[in-house]
């Protein structure tokens, strides 16, 4: 039976893969903090098991290493409640982070809830950012910087390519442009 995977080729086995490269837009998301001035940033990761969340581990761990940044991450499982809780952890240490980058649309949204309810101001006291862009980040108040992708093109692509492999053509990998960073209210230059 043909098979597609939307994902890392380094897990795609023999089959063609449609990935997005994690290792350059985490990069991406490095610079712009970087740019901002924030020197201690979080990231709140997903399930540690995926091979994008180790990915962006590491590439977050270098692109920061190289930019002089000190960094913690966080493993989560991508809901509201962890988001929260960690969000929490994060502010409440003796050196708290001032940029938070969450792994996905709903953790961001969380914490950024949480961070406003325990008094820290977002993007002032806080910068917030969320891998996945959605609606709800653009929904909330202050609005959250994240990546964009085109996620019905992956979806389209891959089923261009099933369909193709369904007909017996050969398909190879394909990499999806990169995400594009949409910066919004919720960071800035720290204050601290």
């Amino acid at each position: 039976m043909p098979g597609v995977v939307i994902g890392t080729p380094l897990a795609s086995a023999s089959l063609p893969a449609v990935w997005q490269d994690d290792q350059a837009a985490t990069q991406t998301v490095v610079a712009h903090l970087a740019e901002l001035g924030h020197r201690r940033i979080a990231r709140v990761t997903g399930t540690p098991r995926y091979w994008h969340t180790k990915i962006r581990t590491d590439a977050f761990q270098e692109a920061a290493a190289a930019a002089g940044i000190e960094v913690s991450a966080i493993e989560a499982d991508y809901t509201r409640e962890f988001g929260a809780r960690v969000t929490r952890e994060l502010i409440n240490r003796p050196d708290p982070p001032s940029a938070i980058l969450y792994d996905n649309d709903v953790m961001a949204v969380a914490g950024l809830g949480e961070a406003q309810r325990m008094g820290v101001q977002v993007p002032r006291d806080l910068s917030i950012m969320a891998w996945d862009d959605s609606r709800l980040c653009e929904l909330v108040h202050p609005a959250i910087t994240a990546l964009r992708r085109d996620v019905a093109a992956v979806g389209a692509e891959s089923a261009r390519r099933l369909s193709a492999l369904a007909a017996g053509r050969k398909v190879g990998d394909f990499r999806e442009p990169l995400p594009q960073l949409m910066v919004r209210e919720s960071t800035a230059r720290p204050a601290r």
